[in-house]
């Protein structure tokens, strides 16, 4: 049996998407070159299914993988900037679908994924990195909806229209605490990944339905603003959300190139304090340096086969894959059946 993957967080569509953008929406100084010895071809999409980046719809065929693929909106745009650079780089996975119909197909809602996964084929999420084409305009909520976004990580580095991300320390602001609100009428989930400490505390304060932490690690373990505090975790666990392991070296370890036990030493302080049914996934492929071990994808099959040894098999498959599948099953639910199926699970584990 192929291994089941179910991960929360790349910047693969941009990546494939950098050299057809028009020069206003490329960022600036951003560049998105997947390997040195490709270079960007301009006004040509990168395809997906042979991609030298860390991930690539033939590498991960060799899977059941399940993938949330963000647009990343850089801060340097502005919001009604951010509305034409989603458009351009949403649109791609359309294409990519049609270029690669049998590697990769798009779940709008969660009850799609296990077919799409039975079928062979890559199951792709829809997601978004840094929400400030929220405020461009008043419909903005139900454009992202329709075009079937189910996750919204509220900021980036900087300060936007909803909060304050790490160079900031800001909480939220007004219109930043409607768009929890509006998100979560919409069954769309909020990741507070890349909120600073005062943002998450408002979070915490005005969601009513349970959040994710996309693609973080734990601060007791590498001391980095990014990183989620044990209070924070515990926070996320007690509501019934779920949290992504970030192999971005920077937050896994000081190290150049972390080894497997530094990044265990993260799963290990999660499930210290209680995060079975918590810990999942958000690798941040394609849109970071990772440990050399874990460069392509390909070699997710050993990171499990590392935790099957260590943790069991049950387990290595909840944090592979059960985790975050559950979490979205239930986001879609009503909130008592919600509420019932995480109680229901907890009693099992």
């Amino acid at each position: 049996m192929p291994v089941s993957v179910f991960d929360l967080h790349s910047d693969t569509l941009d990546r494939l998407a950098w050299p057809i953008l028009p020069g206003n929406l490329n960022g600036g100084s951003i560049t998105y070159e997947i390997d040195p010895q490709t270079p960007v071809e301009p006004g040509v999409l990168r395809d997906f299914a042979t991609s030298p980046g860390h991930l690539s719809l033939e590498a991960m065929s060799d899977f059941s993988w399940c993938q949330c693929l963000a647009v990343f909106i850089p801060d340097t745009l502005t919001p009604e900037q951010s509305v034409d650079f989603f458009k351009i780089v949403s649109g791609t996975l359309e294409e990519h679908v049609k270029r690669s119909p049998d590697l990769l197909a798009v779940a709008r809602e969660a009850n799609q994924i296990e077919p799409i996964l039975s079928s062979g084929r890559t199951c792709g999420i829809l997601t978004i990195e840094n929400g400030k084409l929220l405020a461009a305009r008043d419909d903005m909520f139900d454009v992202i909806a329709q075009a079937g976004v189910r996750m919204v990580t509220l900021t980036w580095n900087a300060a936007n229209p909803l909060g304050s991300g790490h160079d900031t320390h800001q909480g939220l602001t007004s219109f930043g605490r409607r768009a929890i609100a509006e998100l979560e009428s919409r069954h769309i989930i909020v990741d507070v990944s890349h909120l600073n400490d005062e943002g998450f505390a408002d979070v915490a304060a005005c969601a009513r339905r349970p959040f994710v932490a996309s693609h973080s690690n734990s601060r007791a373990i590498r001391d980095v603003p990014r990183n989620l505090t044990d209070d924070q975790f515990k926070f996320i666990r007690d509501a019934s959300g779920i949290v992504g392991l970030n192999f971005c070296d920077w937050f896994i370890s000081a190290t150049k190139d972390p080894t497997p036990e530094e990044l265990f030493a993260h799963i290990d302080h999660w499930l210290d304090l209680g995060g079975s049914k918590t810990i999942s996934l958000g690798s941040d492929y394609d849109g970071c340096d990772t440990p050399s071990w874990l460069d392509p994808c390909t070699r997710m099959q050993n990171l499990f086969q590392m935790a099957e040894e260590r943790y069991g098999a049950y387990l290595a498959k909840r944090l592979f894959f059960d985790n975050a599948y559950e979490f979205f099953i239930r986001n879609e639910m009503d909130d008592e059946d919600a509420r019932k199926q995480a109680q229901e699970l907890d009693e099992l584990i």
